[in-house]
């Protein structure tokens, strides 16, 4: 069995083989089913399940929970299942995507929270890999967006990122798995699905037939690259961190803006990654390497409701909601000076 030996030197390589326990993303698709039969038949540890009731596709997500639920049931794993209506919690500026990604992710950390459980494992392939590079290189992500996906970042893991998408429903009927098609896949709706149905088809009819070999292959390439800047990075961010309240997190700025720009560019992409943000793209991320190197006191929209606010004090990234209420604040006081945050 070439995928037993496949599987488990991931896990080998990834740090979690000999764990006591893991968390596996469940959504019911095929890519998910297979990482849990593989955890299930080839891992020793503690695994438990981990499904998001999404509340859409006219209650086809009720059904996933379903099956997800009997499936647990049959092969004797604890389930943890949640329901949230995604459409009716997105925060201001939030995509579907972009929330129904959070929820998942919050589900996954409680439930690792709640078992005691060190890592969570997503059903991530190769497929997925190359189908991020094209959407990174689009958006113009820069270096680190050609990695596509790290198989590691914090105590998130994916076991199956090394096998194709075929591989994986390969392995499922060999040994006879069910697992849930969602019908949006096929759809062209979505930026991911107008890669995975339109342009990776394109380039392989009419560049390259091992177009998704080179991509890969480019991956690794760059994710040594990537990793070892990242090292680089970390060991800047722990001289200047800092903890100033309300800050998410915030650093201080003595010698900031001369540090190189790619070590500042880096720095920036990785605590912009640790608070879960979205990435910016090489645009925002120069404009925004552009500001520290000047700096002053100015506030730069990073996503969602969060913002990054720098004065001589420190830079930080704050809640929007922390930063109106210093505002607020200050109007109540005899100090007509706004707090750093709040400028």
């Amino acid at each position: 069995m070439d995928y037993r030996k496949k599987f488990l030197a991931a896990a080998s390589r990834q740090g979690w083989l000999n764990a006591h326990g893991i968390v596996c993303a469940l959504s019911g698709g095929g890519d998910s089913v297979a990482a849990l039969w593989l955890l299930k038949s080839f891992f020793n540890g503690r695994v438990v399940a981990a499904h998001l009731d999404h509340c859409t596709r006219e209650g086809g997500s009720h059904d996933d929970a379903a099956f997800v639920r009997e499936l647990c049931a049959e092969w004797r794993i604890e389930c943890a299942v949640k329901v949230v209506d995604v459409h009716h919690c997105r925060e201001t500026g939030e995509s579907f995507e972009m929330a129904g990604r959070r929820a998942r992710y919050e589900h996954f950390y409680e439930t690792a929270a709640r078992f005691g459980l060190p890592y969570i494992a997503v059903g991530h392939n190769s497929d997925d890999v190359v189908e991020t590079q094209l959407m990174n290189l689009a958006r113009g992500s820069g270096l680190a967006g050609l990695r596509g996906i790290p198989e590691v970042r914090g105590n998130i893991v994916r076991p199956v990122i090394d096998f194709s998408r075929e591989e994986l429903r390969n392995i499922l009927r060999e040994n006879g798995v069910p697992w849930r098609d969602d019908f949006t896949n096929g759809e062209s709706d979505y930026r991911r699905n107008k890669v995975r149905n339109i342009l990776i088809p394109w380039i392989k009819e009419n560049l390259n037939p091992g177009f998704e070999n080179v991509m890969l292959g480019l991956a690794k390439q760059v994710g040594a690259e990537v990793e070892a800047r990242e090292r680089t990075a970390r060991r800047e961010i722990a001289k200047i961190a800092l903890r100033l309240p309300p800050a998410l997190a915030a650093w201080r700025t003595d010698g900031l803006g001369e540090l190189p720009e790619l070590t500042l560019a880096e720095m920036l992409r990785l605590q912009g990654a640790e608070l879960s943000l979205p990435a910016l793209s090489r645009a925002r991320t120069n404009g925004l390497v552009g500001l520290v190197r000047r700096g002053g006191c100015w506030r730069f929209q990073w996503a969602r409701d969060v913002e990054v606010c720098y004065s001589a004090r420190g830079i930080g990234w704050l809640h929007r909601a922390d930063i109106k209420a210093g505002k607020n604040f200050s109007k109540n006081t005899c100090e007509n000076r706004l707090p750093w945050w709040a400028r």
